[in-house]
């Protein structure tokens, strides 16, 4: 293959995963926030974790509609317009002046980061060389992480030196560079198809029933509730791991807290090691069913409680290390069904529709496992985050039955 089309690769892969790690850094920016905006406006834990359920809806709805819009509009045009809408929320919270500016900020939010994941997916699966897109999907996956890890320290630590509005302003100013990014290089995005290819797939979609016809597959539902399971599993501990720990395991605050960093690393690890995998073992149902089934074991061990305590942070990163490994084989199998039934044209709407169960699943989450611990069910949580993995198991192993 020529050096360029390679080149051509490292780009794309570079600048969609900078993308991606933009839209979950705007996951993380009013939270952290929150110790200076409550007292600002007058505010209870309630009304902030509100701000962010409506972040959860918008993007949920949004991205199911942006699928379409991707497949409609192209790819890239979503993604800038996408990318702008994470920068003006970033503004809205820097002008604050009340609690409804929150929620115009949470909105803009959601709505740009519900473009992400179809625009991204359409342009790595039509654009990207068949033999590099595992690693593609891989690296997608990781620096959206890092985007998770960096927003709370840089959100606090500018706001501890100067204010929040200063912290806010950052993240406008993050969001601006990275538009800028994606216009200067513009043209990588386009895909290549000719007139005749992308009129052939047209009426081939025509043919199948129209821009509706996937939700009638099972196949889809399936990739939606695996991504469901999976995200309320991830939810619970992303919400609770440390209350957990401290309760079952009887550790400190510091240290339960750090377990949920052990998952985190050992998920990053896993998702690399993922891109891997994913290449040389095509049957991608059995991996994600093994390397999930791995995780639950990991769940049902501590909440078994027959471990001591200091094994609390290496099981978390096995079980980190065993949903990561799936990440990649995860998109690789959404990419195969929907190649098998319903063509390339249909990667915006039908990426946006199976992500849309994580969103759902993390706004879940916390409603699912919140009122257990209120009621002291700490090992109970931890059960149901195995049971969470192995109804995601079995969605998997379903959809590779379909294709």
């Amino acid at each position: 293959m020529p050096t360029t089309a390679k080149n051509k690769d490292v780009l794309l892969i570079t600048l969609l995963g900078i993308a991606h790690g933009v839209s979950h850094f705007y996951h993380l920016v009013i939270p952290p926030l929150y110790p200076w905006l409550m007292p600002e406006f007058d505010l209870n834990f309630a009304q902030v974790g509100l701000v962010m359920t409506i972040f959860f809806i918008v993007s949920a709805l949004g991205q199911a509609i942006s699928g379409f819009l991707v497949d409609r509009f192209g790819a890239k045009r979503c993604l800038m317009a996408g990318t702008a809408a994470l920068m003006l929320s970033g503004v809205f919270l820097a002008l604050a002046q009340g609690y409804a500016w929150l929620f115009i900020s949470a909105t803009l939010a959601g709505l740009g980061n519900s473009v992400f994941h179809p625009a991204d997916y359409s342009i790595i699966n039509r654009s990207i060389s068949e033999a590099r897109i595992p690693y593609a999907f891989s690296i997608h996956a990781v620096v959206g992480n890092v985007g998770w890890a960096v927003a709370p320290v840089l959100m606090v630590g500018v706001a501890m030196l100067l204010d929040w509005r200063a912290a806010a302003w950052s993240s406008a100013l993050i969001g601006l560079g990275v538009l800028a990014l994606l216009m200067f290089y513009h043209r990588e995005f386009d895909v290549d198809d000719s007139e005749e290819t992308s009129a052939k797939e047209a009426a081939n979609e025509k043919q199948k029933g129209g821009s509706f016809a996937f939700l009638g597959h099972l196949s889809v539902w399936l990739c939606f509730f695996f991504f469901f399971f999976t995200c309320v599993a991830y939810g619970i501990l992303q919400n609770f791991a440390p209350s957990i720990f401290k309760a079952t395991y009887n550790l400190s605050l510091e240290t339960a807290t750090a377990g949920l960093t052990a998952y985190i690393v050992g998920s990053a690890t896993g998702i690399l090691s993922g891109g891997w995998v994913a290449k040389r073992f095509p049957r991608t149902d059995y991996v994600i069913a093994s390397s999930l089934t791995f995780a639950a074991v990991m769940a049902c061990l501590l909440a078994t409680q027959w471990v001591p305590g200091w094994m609390v942070l290496p099981l978390m990163c096995l079980m980190g290390f065993g949903v990561g490994i799936a990440t990649p084989s995860r998109d690789m199998l959404i990419r195969q069904t929907t190649m098998v039934k319903f063509g390339k044209n249909t990667f915006g709407r039908v990426y946006g529709f199976t992500y849309c169960g994580m969103d759902v699943g993390q706004t879940m989450a916390p409603v699912i496992a919140g009122p257990l611990l209120d009621a002291g069910q700490f090992t109970l949580a931890l059960i149901l985050v195995a049971v969470f993995q192995s109804g995601a198991v079995l969605t998997a192993l379903g959809v590779g039955r379909q294709n």
